[in-house]
């Protein structure tokens, strides 16, 4: 191993060892250790709540495998030393292709930790997810139609609120919490992030004011103020999409 390899290999073990809970560090490293070994691996990248750093206790391990020229592959979950393991194998072209389709794959490499790139294919990828995401616009039809979609629940959670309803208009805010998620990132020009992305990308959306606060208080407050706080964002966020 040259020395430039070798170097490279200790500063990635390095952050393994001090970033992670040693039951994870573990079987992260013997991951990369098996990666280098195996020729038609190009690149390792942790993803997921590990790699932002902001996991909870029985998280799983989430890769993503870069191979030479084999097309995207297969996805596999299994259990490596009493954890969860997901891997996704593609390569460099396949992967650009799916940043083009779908913006939402940004994510991974603008949020992922490079464990392996033998040949700076990773690094290639998250300059492609670092533009997608910088000159991302929500089309025009998506917001026009996201507007519209948003107005029925608006509407029926006004009239719970005002009824007195307030099962009728909390049920109705979570069987549309989604569809406001993805309304309130297509105002803000954003791709949309992965469910479990959501709460760590709030912070980069621009409004509406105090957002953190009103996402709390969307899932966590008592129900009426979950219904008014729903009923707030929904306004705001067809207001900016022009409905």
């Amino acid at each position: 191993m040259e020395k430039t390899d070798r170097d490279e290999l200790e500063g990635v073990l390095d952050w393994v060892r001090g970033s992670l809970p040693p039951e994870y560090a573990e079987t992260i490293e013997t991951l990369v250790a098996e990666a280098r070994q195996d020729s038609a691996v190009t690149g390792v990248l942790l993803t997921g709540s590990l790699a932002r750093r902001d996991a909870l206790p029985g998280t799983d391990i989430d890769v993503r495998i870069l191979r030479d020229g084999e097309g995207p592959g297969e996805f596999e979950r299994d259990n490596r030393d009493d954890l969860l393991l997901e891997r996704t194998f593609t390569d460099e072209r396949s992967a650009q292709t799916q940043l083009a389709a779908n913006p939402m794959h940004v994510y991974a490499y603008l949020d992922g930790r490079i464990l392996y790139d033998s040949d700076g294919a990773l690094s290639r990828l998250r300059s492609v997810a670092e533009r997608v995401y910088r000159d991302f616009r929500a089309p025009r039809q998506l917001k026009a139609d996201l507007a519209e979609a948003l107005g029925h629940p608006e509407d029926k959670i006004r009239v719970g609120l005002e009824s007195g309803d307030l099962l009728r208009a909390v049920y109705c805010l979570s069987t549309s919490s989604w569809g406001l998620i993805e309304g309130l990132w297509a105002a803000n020009d954003r791709p949309l992030p992965p469910n479990s992305s959501v709460r760590p990308h709030l912070r980069d959306l621009a409004g509406p004011d105090d957002l953190e606060a009103q996402f709390e208080r969307l899932f966590l407050a008592e129900p009426r103020v979950r219904a008014e706080t729903g009923l707030f964002l929904l306004g705001w966020i067809r207001h900016r999409l022009g409905g």
